[in-house]
């Protein structure tokens, strides 16, 4: 989590400097005004707020419950926009912006935030599962039948940028399964734009 927000701070901080120059497309300046209204306004709202959550997770004595409650609404908050950052990075594409880099950093920001996020997921579906007595949705080679630690489920998570199936991490369930289907289209999705972003700077 302390990787992921000050990564969206910048994305956000990047749509501030262009929210002053508009595009001939309506729909993208609504959606660019919208991440600058809430880098402007909510951050610095809900930053001292999670200052505080993060120093009651870290120093005060919360039962485990608690504290892994704090820590879910805070990686909530994160993937919320996450998800909608995902939708305006592919309208980008549609509706290209007038400054040709603002898509290219803005997927370089994205990718390690969508693997965190996901990295977070799917430990936390595995231990929900886990902790309700319905066993494990996950398996991993690393770590045979034994619950896997959470860094497994990160480690996983950066895997899907090399490969095409997640050969150590495998899902057990038919919900965990679209879980990491899910994953698969985000991931790739992200990483054609980035590409066709790629190309089209070098072609300029």
């Amino acid at each position: 989590m302390f990787l992921v927000a000050p990564l969206q701070v910048a994305s956000g901080d990047l749509f501030v400097l262009v929210n002053d120059a508009p595009t001939p497309y309506s729909l993208l300046n609504l959606s660019v005004q919208l991440f600058a209204f809430l880098r402007q306004h909510l951050v610095p709202l809900f930053m001292p707020i999670f200052a505080a959550l993060s120093f009651a997770c870290l120093c005060l004595p919360l039962a485990e419950k608690r504290r892994r409650l704090l820590i879910d609404v805070m990686y909530g908050f994160i993937a919320l926009r996450l998800a909608l950052l995902f939708l305006i990075l592919n309208l980008m594409i549609f509706l290209p912006p007038s400054d040709r880099v603002l898509l290219f950093a803005q997927l370089l920001l994205f990718v390690p935030c969508l693997l965190l996020v996901w990295g977070w997921i799917y430990w936390r579906v595995d231990s929900h599962f886990v902790a309700a007595g319905k066993g494990r949705i996950f398996s991993s080679s690393t770590s045979g039948d034994d619950i896997p630690p959470p860094s497994d489920y990160f480690m996983a998570s950066f895997t899907s940028l090399l490969t095409k199936t997640l050969d150590n991490f495998n899902a057990k369930t038919r919900f965990g399964r679209s879980l990491i289907y899910l994953h698969g289209i985000m991931v790739w999705d992200i990483m054609g734009l980035a590409l066709s972003r790629a190309i089209a700077l070098a072609a300029a």
